[in-house]
């Protein structure tokens, strides 16, 4: 009896020790951070991000993975706080061991966190415009959102013209998003030889907005460009109409989703803006490079969601675009080995310079060591709400 159970036991430590050394054991995965704004004032831009990497997620993981690992993520809320942002990226890179920090909804918490990545050199990867080229801190980040001087502003203030409007008014939040798009707007004008009417700024706090209104009511304005946030610049319309301002109004695309049209109601019909193609998916030619994957997108997350914005596609993107530069990568790596991570991340960052032609929600990517956006003016559409939903634009 005893020589039988020692014979079991020692089978069973046999057993065990095999296991231990790899069988039935499933890989290390490669873990990738998200910090999107899931609450605050972008929280409706953030929720539709966690969705939309979600979706991404699933679909590669359910093909099998990249390299023969699962992608995992571990997600954290930005809470619309640039601060917040930047301890989820320090956790991120140092406790959860991620190859990429991901998500990053706002500008703000994309440029206050990218000393952190950089540091740590880890991508950080938002889904945010940001300006990704100069500085030591910028060879580690990217984006999928093509910036306010290709992909809005310039396009806004054309089809302000285009409309028969003389004096092109702009008012907008004092954000990090507001910044970039008032340089947008005066780059626009210089390059259409334009002057503008007036530049107006509030703050994102405001609860009055009437003085600056009233400012370009003043100045003779006959079309008026918004850069804002969600209720801000619903809130900018209102005031606006109210003053007797009943000349053409365009937004820039930070509104751009079904928030907006049920925020605005009435004040949001025919109210014009820019968006990545998939908002409109079902409106595309048949012949756009896009519309496949738009609309594989846009049919999944109405499906599941009921309602589609453009924010998901910033981190379907960004997963679809992580996975396609992980091929790159040395598979023999280990993430879960300290040494190894660091090598996988510096060659997830080197393959993603090396991405070409892949056709994603913003458009057709092609990143370089000097292009960290990999976008192109035009990869934008116009869009406009029509009986109450954003329908592509027809001149």
């Amino acid at each position: 009896m005893k020589k039988t159970l020692l014979v079991a036991t020692t089978c069973l430590a046999s057993l065990l020790l095999f296991s231990s050394a790899g069988l039935g054991e499933s890989p290390a995965p490669y873990v990738l951070g998200f910090t999107p704004e899931i609450t605050g004032r972008r929280a409706e831009m953030g929720i539709a991000n966690k969705r939309g990497a979600l979706l991404a997620l699933e679909k590669i993981n359910a093909a099998g993975g990249v390299n023969g690992r699962q992608l995992k993520a571990v997600f954290y809320d930005g809470q619309s706080q640039p601060v917040t942002s930047v301890k989820n990226t320090k956790r991120m890179i140092n406790v959860d061991k991620a190859i990429a920090c991901m998500g990053y909804t706002s500008v703000g918490g994309t440029l206050a966190s990218i000393q952190t990545a950089s540091d740590g050199e880890t991508l950080l990867f938002s889904a945010g415009p940001a300006i990704v080229t100069g500085g030591a801190t910028k060879e580690w980040l990217f984006t999928v959102v093509p910036d306010q001087r290709i992909a809005s502003v310039p396009i806004l203030v054309q089809n302000l013209l285009d409309r028969g409007c003389k004096k092109v008014a702009y008012i907008f939040v004092d954000t990090a998003y507001g910044k970039l798009g008032v340089g947008a707007f005066k780059a626009a004008c210089k390059k259409l030889g334009i002057t503008p009417a007036i530049i107006e700024e509030y703050s994102p706090q405001a609860v009055d907005v009437s003085t600056q209104l009233a400012h370009i009511k003043a100045s003779g304005a006959d079309g008026l460009l918004i850069t804002g946030n969600l209720a801000d610049t619903v809130k900018v319309m209102k005031t606006a109409r109210e003053l007797g301002l009943n000349y053409p109004i365009v937004c820039d695309y930070g509104i751009v989703g079904p928030e907006f049209i049920k925020l605005g109601g009435d004040l949001a019909e025919g109210v014009v803006s820019t968006s990545l193609k998939a908002l409109v998916a079902p409106d595309l030619p048949d012949n756009d490079v896009q519309k496949k994957v738009a609309m594989e997108l846009y049919d999944e997350y109405t499906q599941k969601y009921k309602t589609f914005n453009l924010y998901p596609g910033h981190t379907w993107d960004q997963v679809m675009l992580v996975a396609q530069a992980l091929k790159k990568v040395d598979p023999k790596l280990d993430p879960s080995k300290e040494d190894d991570l660091v090598k996988i991340r510096a060659q997830l960052r080197d393959g993603l310079e090396g991405v070409q032609g892949f056709v994603g929600q913003n458009g057709v990517f092609s990143f370089s060591p000097t292009d960290h956006i990999g976008l192109t003016e035009g990869c934008y559409t116009k869009v406009v709400v029509k009986d109450g939903k954003w329908r592509l634009y027809e001149e």
